[in-house]
């Protein structure tokens, strides 16, 4: 990093300075405009909440994260409206597919993937040869995805461990996949470039756990104690029975966290 000065203390605008992989040059000149790094988990089961959440959203976020395959009647319809949306209010789409297979499984899927998102989630087990398959399915479509490696996880009880999640980012680092990867998902700083983004999900304002396996964290801790460069907000919002105010909320708390963080 410039000066050896990590990227939790520098402002996007100079981070953008640091930026090769296209999907991120778009997402932090989003962030900086909206003064937004909010992204919102949308996991609603049919086509019409999905759409009606993100046209509630969309002001105030910097992604919409998405997992089309719970999507009872995703169509072609929903990925154009979709689309549109993201043009309308200036967002990017994020697929949390989290691929693990061999590269030319991956080829395809990402393929079609890459036909409406903007971002997508592959897990780092099966090796580079994933982020390969990435690359060649999405030459075959002439679009771009931005890929996050899962590097640790939120949940209670989950395998990762320390070396496990070193291996994943030594892998994501190296520059033959600079323009593959956008960075990770990750409960701490994992990464010093400061090209590569943080997404830190199991983000709650109000809640510790969800009485299940996942534990919550506060915009403020995600991004002043673990470096989230993005929070990923879910049931915090989506519960939420005005959930474009709640979205405006949380947009507001995690910026102003970021803000507290540069120095520079």
């Amino acid at each position: 990093t410039p000066g050896g000065q990590s990227p939790s203390y520098m402002s996007f605008k100079s981070r953008l300075q640091h930026t090769t992989n296209p999907v991120n040059k778009r997402l932090l000149e989003i962030m900086i405009k909206k003064e937004s790094n909010l992204c919102v988990a949308v996991d609603k089961t049919k086509s019409a909440d999905v759409l009606d959440l993100v046209a509630k959203v969309g002001k105030s976020v910097a992604v919409v994260k998405l997992h089309s395959d719970i999507v009872q009647d995703w169509s072609k319809q929903t990925q154009d409206e979709l689309i549109r949306m993201s043009k309308e209010n200036d967002f990017l789409l994020f697929e949390d597919r989290k691929l693990a297979d061999i590269g030319n499984t991956v080829k395809h899927q990402s393929a079609s993937i890459s036909e409406w998102a903007d971002l997508l989630t592959v897990h780092g087990l099966p090796g580079p040869g994933l982020l390969q398959g990435v690359k060649d399915g999405c030459m075959s479509t002439g679009k771009t995805l931005g890929v996050l490696l899962v590097a640790e996880m939120s949940n209670a009880g989950n395998l990762f461990t320390s070396e496990f999640t070193q291996a994943v980012v030594n892998m994501g680092e190296k520059e033959e996949w600079a323009h593959t990867l956008s960075g990770f998902i990750a409960q701490s700083r994992v990464s010093q470039k400061p090209g590569m983004l943080q997404l830190t999900p199991g983000v709650h304002m109000a809640e510790a756990s969800d009485k299940g396996d996942q534990r919550y964290t506060s915009p403020l801790q995600a991004v002043t104690e673990k470096g989230a460069d993005l929070v990923i907000v879910g049931r915090g919002i989506c519960a939420d029975d005005s959930p474009g105010l709640k979205a405006e909320e949380y947009r507001q708390e995690a910026w102003k966290a970021y803000i507290s963080t540069i120095q520079e």
